[in-house]
């Protein structure tokens, strides 16, 4: 259990950095897909304003936040990918049935190393975290509920996560931007539809959680600029 105590300090702060950078940029070519100019922004631009918030916390000495709000982003479920790939071996065809490919392992590779990341700190009684009252958290509370009936509980959780990992390490700037990736998607996605012509065949509930969506992503525009005053 030692070696897995120690592995935070394993590589220099700065390695960790650019091991985190290099993360960064893989994940964000994991999200170049989609049918049309507007369906790729609605993957891109997410995904990068949580690689703004990754970077930004590791630049602030918050590596802990950093590696956990990747694996709660983009790798909590490479793990389970994995292990279900190993135990997929048929001893009749002596061979797997899952589809191994290079993607598979190198995210399994990241999902482990993230996952030592966060034990070493885990098992450290010296790391310690703090809520702190902010009035970000009555906008995370909004965001939740909104994701709830939009995404469902489980969708919700993942969601709000990120920004809640941030509070607890006292960042409403990075909060705020992880809130806003959550919904960042909604504009391009109506976009996408109306060039697909697809965005009148939609019911009246898509239009009223895109239109408190963009309300959301108002908010946080305006709560971006205050932090950053």
């Amino acid at each position: 259990m030692n070696w897995i105590k120690n592995f935070k300090n394993v590589f220099s702060p700065m390695i960790t950095t650019i091991i985190v950078g290099v993360i960064a940029v893989y994940t964000m070519t994991q999200n170049f897909g989609g049918i049309n100019f507007f369906d790729r922004l609605s993957n891109i631009v997410p995904a990068l304003l949580v690689i703004i918030a990754v970077i930004g916390m590791q630049l602030k000495n918050q590596s802990l936040a950093a590696h956990l709000i990747l694996l709660f982003t983009s790798y909590l479920f490479s793990g389970r990918a994995l292990v279900y790939a190993v135990t997929s071996f048929d001893f009749q065809t002596l061979s797997f049935t899952a589809n191994w490919s290079l993607e598979l392992v190198i995210n399994a590779l990241i999902f482990v190393y993230l996952a030592l990341y966060i034990l070493s700190f885990a098992l450290d009684k010296n790391t310690k975290v703090k809520w702190q009252s902010s009035p970000v958290v009555t906008s995370a509370v909004i965001a939740f509920v909104f994701f709830f009936f939009r995404d469902g509980f489980s969708g919700a959780i993942l969601k709000i996560i990120p920004p809640v990992i941030a509070l607890l390490f006292g960042s409403d700037l990075f909060a705020i931007i992880l809130l806003l990736a959550g919904v960042a998607d909604v504009p391009f996605n109506l976009l996408s539809r109306l060039v697909e012509s697809t965005l009148f065949n939609q019911p009246v509930s898509y239009f009223l959680f895109a239109a408190f969506a963009l309300y959301l992503i108002y908010g946080a525009v305006v709560g971006i600029i205050k932090n950053l005053k």
